[in-house]
Formats: structure tokens, sequence, C-alpha cells
């Protein structure tokens, strides 16, 4: 989940790392949110009151990252080529309000083959030699359904940032 405060604290540190190169007119933060991570960085007063206010460390975390992020990929730039996929995946997401899309007009309703959008597109970073060197991918999944697992004498509550559990 995007906010203003952490583009600004982005784009000013890439800007001074990289003078007359990076910039408010290219940058691009797009990010999503999960219900499961952590909060506190949103500079709006609703989201701070689930958090119990703005918590300083974990703005800092999310932009020294992404700089980082940045910075290593810009130190690591070589010649390469992009190519871009397209395919549907089916039983890969549900509609989570199923009465609220009927609420549509038909004609609307007419114009999708499923309730959901099902199609998912995969960006391939290549290197010079054809090999794959990083991937983007964009599916609408809504990360909010939380799991319980139990990891003995834990339950945990898993979701899509807790890799490594099996779900029961």
């Amino acid at each position: 989940m995007g906010d203003t405060g952490i583009r600004r604290s982005i784009v000013s540190a890439l800007s001074s790392r990289y003078p007359g190169l990076y910039n408010n007119d290219n940058i691009a933060l797009v990010s999503t949110h999960s219900h499961s991570g952590v909060g506190g960085y949103v500079e709006n007063l609703l989201p701070q009151l689930t958090s119990l206010g703005y918590v300083k460390q974990t703005a800092d975390a999310i932009v020294t990252g992404t700089v980082l992020a940045v910075q290593r990929a810009h130190d690591s730039l070589a010649p390469g080529s992009l190519t871009v996929g397209n395919t549907t995946v089916l039983n890969g997401n549900i509609n989570r309000s199923p009465s609220a899309y009927l609420a549509n007009p038909a004609s609307e309703r007419a114009r999708y083959q499923y309730d959901q959008d099902k199609d998912m597109s995969l960006l391939r970073f290549n290197d010079a030699n054809g090999r794959a060197r990083g991937f983007i991918s964009f599916f609408p999944v809504h990360g909010t359904s939380l799991y319980i697992v139990r990891v003995l004498p834990l339950r945990l509550g898993v979701s899509a940032l807790t890799n490594g559990y099996p779900l029961e």
C-alpha cells in the first residue's frame, strides 16, 4: 500500500544518490497490501489509528529497503531485453463479493467471461544471452485471506507474507 510520504522519501534519497537521473517524473512506486504486514508508515490519520500512530522505524525500513533494491539494480545494469507473457489462471482467485458484482448492470457483466479478472501478465528481464534476470508478475489477487496453521505449540496466521508454512 503506497503512501506519498514513503514515495517522497524514496525519490529524495534516489535523487540525492543519482543527481539528474531519478526524480518525480521517472519513478513509479507500485505496491499492494496484505492486511497482515506492518503498519504505521502511512501519513494519513485513519490508517495510523489501527497501528497506534506513525512508526518511523517502519517507514525508514521501507524506504531504506526500496532505495537499496534500486541501488543494486542500478549498479548491475547491463544490456538485455524484455519479454511479456499473458495467460489465463483459473481457480487462482475468487470474487470477494459476488452480490456486489451482480449489482453491476447486465450490459457491464456481459463484457466479461468471469466475475473476476483471471488474466496474468509476466514481464521477464533477460540478460544479453537471453537468460532470465528477473520477473514481475501482475495477477489480481487480494491477499487478505488469513489462514490458521498449527506449528506446535503455536497457532500462526499465515498470509502471502508468511512463506514456508503448509496450510492445514
